[in-house]
């Protein structure tokens, strides 16, 4: 569960698989990361995730032996 501030800037507890839809919907002015507020719009917060369209550059283990993909 993640704490939020509403647009109305009253706090509660959501699930934390709703905080992305919540951000999307601008119903959120705020939410608590474990470290510090994040505040939407000044803070940088994580997108939606996407698929990469790039080569891929990650190291892969098959194995015991590291190769490139």
């Amino acid at each position: 569960m993640i704490v939020i501030i509403r647009n109305d800037f009253q706090d509660m507890l959501v699930d934390e698989q709703l905080l992305d839809g919540m951000i999307a919907s601008n119903k959120i002015v705020a939410f608590r990361r474990s470290s510090k507020w994040v505040i939407i719009g000044r803070d940088t917060i994580r997108g939606k995730h996407t698929f990469y369209q790039n080569k891929e550059r990650r190291r892969i283990i098959y194995g015991n032996d590291f190769s490139m993909k």
